[in-house]
């Protein structure tokens, strides 16, 4: 029987960047660690001009997904459950990182609209459909879980 591993939270992490700033100007981190870090004018309006962007980008998927309806199979058989959430995690970290997930991806997407308006013209294919997407939500709830453990 194997011992069971215990769950260690890690302090965060220093960048290289940092740790050269710290051994350059002590006086620096001193003032940091009391007051705060201070960004200039400049870093400050970068920086909303990036949070900005982002907030767009986010709207801007909305509005796509908003238009484009219900075109995934996952959605559409199980709607916002924990088997999509899965399925969407693999999805991310193990298939869109490596150019054949990538094609996998494309393809899915290419195919997934005319598959949904079959699944909506025939509802009781759908019962079919969760039976048959069910064994590959079930992997990828448990990879889902097990990397959510070891962070």
């Amino acid at each position: 029987m194997k011992p069971r591993r215990t769950s260690v939270r890690r302090a965060p992490t220093v960048s290289a960047s940092e740790l050269a700033q710290m051994g350059v100007c002590e006086r620096l981190v001193v003032f940091e660690h009391r007051l705060g870090k201070r960004k200039t004018v400049e870093q400050q309006s970068a920086s909303e001009r990036g949070i900005a962007a982002h907030a767009q980008f986010y709207q801007e998927g909305l509005a796509d997904a908003a238009r484009k309806g219900r075109c995934y199979i996952a959605t559409a058989v199980y709607g916002e459950g924990w088997q999509t959430t899965a399925l969407r995690f693999v999805r991310d970290c193990y298939l869109r990182p490596h150019s054949a997930g990538r094609w996998m991806i494309a393809a899915y997407y290419r195919s997934s609209p005319g598959i949904c308006r079959v699944l909506e013209r025939h509802p009781w294919w759908l019962i079919g459909a969760r039976w048959l997407l069910y064994p590959a939500a079930w992997a990828a709830h448990c990879l889902y879980q097990r990397t959510r453990r070891s962070q």
